[in-house]
Formats: C-alpha cells, structure tokens, sequence
C-alpha cells in the first residue's frame, strides 16, 4: 500500500495498531475492484487494533440512481442494494482468502446499518437543518460535490446538486464521529483521495471549520485518515 498522506496520525501510530481500522467502499468509486480490495484488506488486518469494518456504501448510492438516470426513488433504491449485494459477495470471496485467523477479523456492514446507529440518528437532522439555513456550509457542500463529481455534473440545476448534496451530509453522521458499531468505535479510514471533504472532517474535528455547528454535533471521538493507494 502507498500512504501519500497522513490526517490526525503517523505512520508509527498506525504500525502501533492505535486504531481500529474501517473500509468505506463507495459504489461510484472504480477504484474498488477486487484487487484493490484484495491489498486495502491484507494492509488493514496486518495493522488494526482489533479487527477491521467494511462498509459498504449501497443504500446513499441511491441519490446517484435517481440524479443521474432519472430513476424513481424505489428503483433508485433496488438498484443500489443489487449493487451491493454483488459487494457483499466480492467480500465474502476475498475473505476466504485469509487465514481463518486473520479472517474472522472482517465484519461486513451496510449502509442501512450504519444509519442506525445513535451518532448518526442524532446528528444527521442537525447537518440537515445547517444545510437548509446556513449558506456558507450549504455552498461548502456543492464545492465538494462539484470536487467529487467533476464532469458528471455538467448541466444539472439547483435542485440535482442540493439532491446530490444529500449524499455528502448522510456521510458526514457516519464519519465524523468515527463509526460506532457494535460497542466499538472504528476511527481510522484509508481511502484513495483526500478532498475538501475530509479537510471538513478535520475542521469538525479540531473546530476549525464551521465552529458552531462543530459544537453541536458533539465529536466524541479523534477519528483519522491516510490517502491510501493498492500498488
């Protein structure tokens, strides 16, 4: 694995396994094949304090079904979680890979999981409500997802990017605060990418950005990211 940037961390503190480590797998994201999987897992299990999610991000992927082919909010849904049942299956596969050992280290997590847990069902109206009120922060989240989306976005009105706007501010209750699962917090998150997304995610963390907002989700956990590449 190539680390070309550190958030919140070093390098020792991650050889040191101080933090539980999660995979956040975008559906749009082609980074994710097998194989880059395949390197993301065997890097992650080598260095997690003790064990490793793999979050798949199937149900949000849903706001791209309907932005970008016009499907209807059910299609839109079935479509996305067909997505990520072919995941889930991908997973399984690479997790046969490992020792039983080291495989019993992997939990396989949904979207719709995470969305219930209490961080997110606390927050997510509170960045919903920031998003509607607060211009500087709405305006912040276009940036991101004309960042993200770049020519993809080309034509669309208001109303398609306050839409794909959605997607970001259903991520921001999952990450940051850190993924609370299952009585254990998942605090540091390889992904291939930094953006102005995860500098959101620092500025929350360390009240930088948008400091009254940072105060009301109420961070109870450092969460870290590294810029990481399958090589």
């Amino acid at each position: 694995m190539r680390i070309t940037g550190y958030l919140n961390c070093t390098n020792e503190d991650i050889e040191a396994r101080k933090f539980n480590i999660f995979i956040g797998i975008s559906l749009g994201n082609r980074y994710f094949s097998k194989e880059h999987l395949r390197e993301y897992m065997h890097w992650a299990v080598d260095r997690t304090k003790d064990d490793v999610l793999l979050v798949i991000a199937d149900s949000n992927h849903a706001i791209n079904y309907e932005v970008f082919d016009g499907y209807s909010i059910e299609k839109a849904l079935r479509h996305a979680l067909r997505d990520g049942d072919k995941i889930v299956a991908m997973l399984d596969e690479l997790i046969k890979e490992f020792s039983s050992e080291k495989g019993r280290l992997f939990k396989i997590v949904r979207w719709q999981a995470v969305q219930e847990t209490e961080y997110y069902i606390s927050t997510k109206p509170i960045f919903l409500s920031e998003f509607q009120k607060n211009r500087a922060f709405h305006d912040y989240i276009l940036t991101i997802v004309r960042t993200n989306l770049k020519d993809r976005i080309s034509g669309l009105g208001a109303d398609a990017l306050d839409k794909l706007g959605q997607y970001i501010l259903d991520e921001l209750p999952v990450m940051a605060n850190g993924i609370e699962y299952k009585g254990k917090t998942y605090d540091l998150h390889p992904y291939p990418g930094l953006t102005s997304f995860d500098e959101l995610l620092m500025g929350f963390q360390h009240k930088t950005l948008f400091k009254e907002l940072a105060e009301k989700i109420k961070i109870r956990n450092d969460i870290a990211i590294v810029d990481a590449y399958a090589e």
